[in-house]
């Protein structure tokens, strides 16, 4: 690997990094918007994923889907994340973005999102 593509690839994580801080400093709040700290969490964990394939040299397609990015992880690659986590973070790149989402968001909910972001961006980061 060459020291420019670990760069871009810490560049990623440091990405993640930063919207796991908003989302920290979000949650601080009495009363945050908690549609975006959950927009934040998908982030975090997307960057994560697209730092680790990045540092493993595997291009990826312009995409939300932590699914589709997680399948993209070189076998030979320890990532042990669940299906269920990276579907259910996928879901948080758009719905809170746009006036017509009906979820209903609840601390509850942003916290157990922050919880599964920061073990995705442990999995991808136990690579480095």
């Amino acid at each position: 690997m060459s020291s420019e593509a670990r760069r871009e690839a810490e560049a990623w994580l440091r990405k993640a990094d930063s919207d796991l801080r908003t989302v920290e400093i979000l949650l601080r709040d009495p009363a945050p918007p908690l549609d975006s700290v959950c927009y934040h969490t998908q982030q975090a964990a997307e960057k994560a994923l697209k730092g680790l394939l990045t540092l493993c040299g595997v291009p990826f397609p312009k995409t939300h889907d932590l699914v589709h990015l997680a399948s993209l992880v070189p076998e030979d690659v320890s990532f042990e994340v669940e299906l269920d986590v990276l579907v259910e973070l996928s879901y948080f790149a758009v719905g809170p973005r746009y006036p017509d989402d009906l979820t209903v968001y609840t601390r509850a909910m942003a916290e157990a999102l922050r919880e599964k972001a920061l073990r995705v961006y442990a999995a991808a980061v136990a690579f480095f």
